[in-house]
């Protein structure tokens, strides 16, 4: 196991998601993922995935504290949507592929001079801008 990993987290409504990138591809903490889309079970979630779509890793916080956690996939978070179906999920979907994802490609991508997503609020909304 890598020594500890340390995420970035974002935040939706009240709840945050604590996500990190493993080998170029996005993971969720599963707990996390759980209480946003409301499972019924949050700790059951990734036991209930397939292996290639969980793992556990360490994560380490600006404070030095370290916490051990169950992760799941981009695609695992994506089925989990599918699976506990429910009209909100769909903005969530969106919220992943237009936000989370591309934000944990660009904090990970090699410091060049390509453009980077951002967000700002502008007129009560949040807006996705280039730098």
């Amino acid at each position: 196991m890598h020594d500890a990993y340390t995420p970035i987290v974002f935040q939706r409504h009240s709840l945050h998601l604590r996500a990190v990138m493993i080998d170029h591809r996005p993971w969720i903490v599963a707990y996390d993922f759980a209480r946003l889309i409301a499972a019924p079970c949050a700790l059951l979630l990734a036991r209930r995935m397939p292996e290639h779509q969980r793992r556990t890793v360490l994560l380490q916080y600006d404070g030095g504290t370290r916490e051990e956690l169950d992760v799941i996939s981009d695609v695992g978070a994506y089925n989990a949507l599918f699976r506990f179906g429910h009209p909100e999920h769909r903005c969530i979907g969106q919220w992943l592929s237009e936000e989370v994802v591309p934000t944990l490609h660009d904090q990970h991508r090699e410091a060049d001079v390509s453009p980077k997503r951002a967000f700002m609020s502008w007129a009560n909304q949040r807006v996705g801008v280039v730098k």
